[in-house]
């Protein structure tokens, strides 16, 4: 019987697995995940944590559904090395796993700061939804003048801090590397847009701040930004992006740049090694170059399209990648490949008050869009990236 070995157990290596028994009724399956948690949502945290989801209905999949789909997960595993031309994997617990297939979708790491005293909060996962659950119940016991909270950030997961913190009533300021949200990607309107969003929600933002020190060795008191100036807080919410996890990839062979580097059909340099997700740059048909897409739709997309690869049916991947979240209410989208190092223009096509929608073009073709206050359009962009 064949076995084929994952490595994580979030959306994309959980779906490749359901995917594959599907298709196949007697291979052997095995997931390695280093949560001790069955698959949940990454999406709904947020929603759990502003108590609009309970907390049970986070988790898609329930430790009896592996069961009954004779899929075996190992939860709070972690891979330390793939031997390749051995066709085995080395776990913490000391086993040593043969594998016929390996898909590695370990998925990413969060950028972390230094010094993690109490009240410094990350959405890794549950765990860390659970913790910041805990702290908002703490700051909603204090008188509203003392409920403070910092955001370290400009994209998803500090716009997710503002959201949480503005719905239970904390003041909020912002403190950003770069000129504003997004500053690497979005156009100055786009980038303008959004803060007066942010500031007409009363909150305080302070651009071109290199990390911030916290105030605070057990519990975090504040920050201090290199102006010296202060900013009190009980929370202080990072949110500073992520990058692909290729903590021990590189030792076992397979290529990376920004990402494992695969083809449309998941396959790396290496025969029966595939990588989806997070960690795959992979080659978008749509873009006509490898790409790194770090969201949801993607992962489950692709965890479904390289079950079917190894099963035999044979099909590029063709996907036009989307995301979208919200500040505030204002609804943001990206659509495509919106790199914009790797544009050849950019072109602004709506500029208003409240509104910025950019078009990202190479070699003259639509690759990429953002679509920010007006997301009108994004079915019809959707499709001209497809061509």
């Amino acid at each position: 019987m064949e076995n084929i070995v994952i490595i994580g157990g979030g959306i994309a290596g959980t779906t490749a697995a359901e995917e594959l028994r599907k298709l196949n009724a007697d291979v052997a399956i095995t997931i390695i995940e280093q949560e001790y948690h069955p698959m949940y949502s990454r999406v709904l945290l947020p929603h759990y944590v502003k108590g609009k989801v309970p907390r049970e209905k986070v988790f898609l999949k329930s430790w009896e559904w592996y069961e009954s789909h004779k899929i075996e997960i190992m939860p709070g595993v972690r891979a330390e090395a793939i031997d390749i031309p051995n066709r085995f994997v080395r776990t913490s617990e000391g086993r040593e796993l043969p594998f016929d297939v390996i898909i590695l979708a370990g998925g990413g790491e969060l950028n972390v700061i230094g010094g993690e005293p109490r009240g410094v909060s990350y959405l890794r996962g549950v765990d860390d939804a659970d913790e910041l659950v805990g702290l908002l119940k703490e700051i909603s016991m204090k008188p509203a003048s003392d409920r403070r909270g910092v955001v370290y950030g400009g994209g998803f997961i500090a716009l997710e801090y503002i959201n949480i913190f503005h719905h239970f009533g904390i003041a909020c300021d912002v403190v950003m590397r770069g000129a504003g949200f997004w500053s690497s990607l979005l156009s100055e309107h786009s980038q303008s847009v959004l803060a007066k969003k942010a500031i007409d929600g009363g909150i305080l933002l302070h651009a071109n701040e290199p990390e911030p020190t916290i105030i605070g060795d057990r519990e975090v008191s504040g920050v201090r930004l290199s102006s010296g100036i202060d900013l009190p807080c009980s929370i202080l919410g990072v949110g500073i992006g992520m990058h692909p996890d290729q903590s021990f990839y590189r030792e076992c062979g397979v290529e990376i740049d920004r990402g494992i580097l695969v083809n449309e059909y998941f396959e790396t340099a290496h025969p029966s090694v595939y990588a989806i997700g997070d960690t795959a740059e992979f080659y978008d048909a749509n873009v006509a170059r490898r790409v790194v897409y770090g969201n949801w739709m993607n992962a489950q997309s692709q965890g479904r399209a390289v079950a079917k690869n190894i099963c035999g049916d044979r099909v590029p991947f063709n996907l036009v990648s989307s995301y979208s979240t919200n500040l505030l209410g204002m609804q943001i989208v990206f659509i495509g490949d919106v790199d914009r190092k790797a544009a050849d223009d950019v072109k602004q096509i709506v500029a208003t008050e409240s509104a910025s929608v950019e078009e990202f073009y190479r070699a003259g073709k639509l690759v990429g869009a953002v679509l920010v206050g007006d997301i009108s359009g994004r079915a019809t962009i959707t499709a001209r990236i497809r061509g």
